[in-house]
């Protein structure tokens, strides 16, 4: 599959503590609706692409959201939608947004930070957006779109991962998509990573309950037929649970496509490599190192070398 991100522009409605956009100051609020379906012609014509990620900053906020949307349909791309979710709690406005869209070719990724309010809106810095968020990925199911609800693990939400795996089944049922991710800290100050960072080893245990009650609910109730865990090792969890462990991070886009912060105008770069890979001394000689998600190049300069481990073979002495 080719793929190709393109980011709608940077206005958004939350504040969240570990944005990877940092600084938002001159970021230019929306791209141009001509030079953005540009970008998506030029990857279709040239890069061949048949999958498009939409993103921002929140990209449902962009005035021509609905065209963009349907242009990538009408033409035959598999869409992913990476939204907050807050501005879709108004069902109408929702309903509007993916009018004659076909479902089946869309998806929404949104990241809930707790099943708690309170740790969630300490991320959002907007009071109520965990319940609109919640009301919003409701619309969304009711309207027939995937959803897939993210988990960006950090030391404020490691500790419920059990209970936000219980919060997110009980909330959507069981057919929504869960993926449980290590953070990107890209953007941030060294003040910000201490107050969210928390290192593998430390996690691990509570993603492995995680891990264990989404086995038991898929075997009560063929819940969660999709859950991956991305953008982190595999030796932060005992191999029993390297089944949930997918590479998503390390591909290469055929494509990237944001509005330039001072210009406003739609770039086009090309067969750009993500900066989430295996980086550590450890990984060399580990058994598994082609089949690990790896960390995000950020998170290895912050933790550093003690929090991989070297995977050996096993040898029946």
């Amino acid at each position: 599959m080719a793929s190709m991100y393109l980011a709608l522009g940077y206005l958004c409605n939350h504040r969240c503590f570990f944005c990877p956009c940092g600084e938002k100051n001159g970021l230019t609020p929306f791209g141009e609706k001509a030079q953005l379906l540009h970008a998506i012609d030029v990857g279709i014509r040239d890069r061949g692409i048949d999958h498009i990620t939409l993103s921002g900053g929140e990209p449902t906020l962009h005035p021509d959201f609905h065209h963009i949307l349907k242009y990538c349909v009408d033409h035959g791309l598999q869409v992913s939608v990476l939204s907050n979710g807050d501005s879709l709690a108004d069902k109408d406005r929702t309903a509007a947004l993916f009018e004659d869209v076909d479902p089946r070719s869309v998806s929404v990724t949104t990241a809930i930070h707790s099943d708690l309010p309170s740790i969630h809106e300490r991320v959002t810095d907007v009071p109520g957006s965990f319940l609109r968020t919640v009301q919003g990925l409701l619309n969304l199911v009711h309207l027939g779109i995937p959803v897939t609800v993210k988990q960006v693990i950090s030391r404020w939400n490691y500790d419920r991962l059990p209970d936000f795996v219980d919060f997110v089944y009980k909330s959507y049922g069981p057919f929504v998509s869960l993926t449980l991710c290590g953070m990107d800290f890209c953007g941030m100050t060294g003040e910000q990573i201490a107050r969210v960072a928390v290192d593998y080893p430390t996690m691990g245990s509570s993603l492995e309950q995680a891990l264990d009650f989404v086995i038991s609910l898929r075997q009560q109730f063929g819940a969660f037929p999709q859950v991956t865990v991305a953008d982190l090792p595999l030796c932060s969890v005992d191999p029993f649970y390297w089944g949930f462990f997918t590479k998503v991070s390390r591909s290469c886009l055929s494509q990237y496509s944001a509005p330039e912060r001072k210009t406003g105008a739609v770039n086009l770069h090309t067969e750009v490599e993500n900066d989430c890979n295996i980086y550590f001394r450890a990984c060399e000689g580990c058994c598994v190192a082609d089949q690990c998600p790896g960390v995000w190049h950020s998170a290895y300069r912050y933790f550093g070398e003690s929090v991989a481990k070297r995977i050996l073979p096993y040898v029946e002495e």
